[in-house]
């Protein structure tokens, strides 16, 4: 591949929101690390990146261009996007819940999904801090629901802020159930925003278990904002588009990864 053949997928992939690293994307250009390196040295030069240890984050304009475009994307249209995916593995993580169980939701798209495939449940008790999450889970009787306190942003549809100390203290969760915006096995699961990030952040430490449910075009890049590292995830619900290279590495990092077939559920 040419040089600038190289360096334009390096910036799409920089203007997605994510982090890039020097082994995968030899791997992913069939050239050597220090070619990598040399292309990265030249994209910071060009003020487009940052180069980390082993990587690079996106520079200011590039990232402020790829958050631009992701607030100019609608929550409707956001959970319209891979809808099928989205919906399957949905109801595959949904059977991972019992009745009775107490659990925590965030308000990403694939999560609106869950809380509809939950219905049929009984007795839950769901905290989250996502506004469609609630509004679903109110079309059942069968569930309580928390809504968590904070700034209602209604390009995501979900309530951010910084949770009191110990707002968990008091409740026995036993697993959370998280949407992010990226995973990879080496900088774990993430989000867009620090305020994302924090929050969830607060979910993965208060439950039992975390479980990730991504579809599979959130392995192309890592969100910049870190939530956790993968050894805090014990499971990721995802489908039949993550590459057997992306799932032999979430299992060498002792993550369970459950695969939902969207054909197979009929939408």
């Amino acid at each position: 591949m040419l040089k600038a053949a190289r360096q334009k997928e390096i910036v799409a992939l920089l203007q997605g929101g994510g982090v890039v690293e020097v082994s995968v994307l030899a791997e992913r250009f069939q050239t050597s690390p220090i070619t990598v390196r040399r292309d990265l040295i030249e994209l910071q030069e060009r003020g487009v990146l940052a180069r980390t240890r082993g990587g690079a984050i996106p520079g200011n304009e590039v990232y402020a261009e790829g958050w631009a475009r992701y607030e100019s994307v609608s929550y409707a249209e956001r959970e319209r996007e891979n809808y099928r995916e989205k919906r399957a593995i949905a109801e595959l993580a949904a059977q991972s819940v019992s009745d009775g169980d107490c659990i925590l939701v965030n308000g990403g798209t694939t999560c609106r999904h869950l809380a509809e495939a939950l219905r049929g449940h009984h007795h839950l008790h769901v905290v989250t801090n996502g506004l469609t999450v609630a509004m679903e889970l109110a079309k059942s009787r069968n569930a309580t629901v928390h809504l968590l306190p904070g700034t209602v942003d209604f390009q995501k549809m979900t309530s951010v802020g910084r949770l009191e100390t110990g707002a968990f203290e008091n409740i026995t969760v036993r697993a959370a159930f998280l949407g992010v915006h990226g995973i990879s096995a080496s900088g774990g699961i993430g989000m867009l925003t620090p305020e994302e990030a924090v929050m969830n952040r607060a979910f993965v430490d208060a439950a039992q278990s975390v479980n990730v449910l991504v579809d599979s075009s959130k392995f192309k890049a890592q969100a910049i904002f870190r939530i956790t590292h993968l050894d805090k995830v014990a499971r990721v619900f995802t489908d039949d588009g993550i590459t057997d290279e992306v799932r032999h590495s979430l299992e060498k990092a002792g993550v369970e990864v459950l695969v939902a077939h969207a054909e197979e559920n009929g939408h």
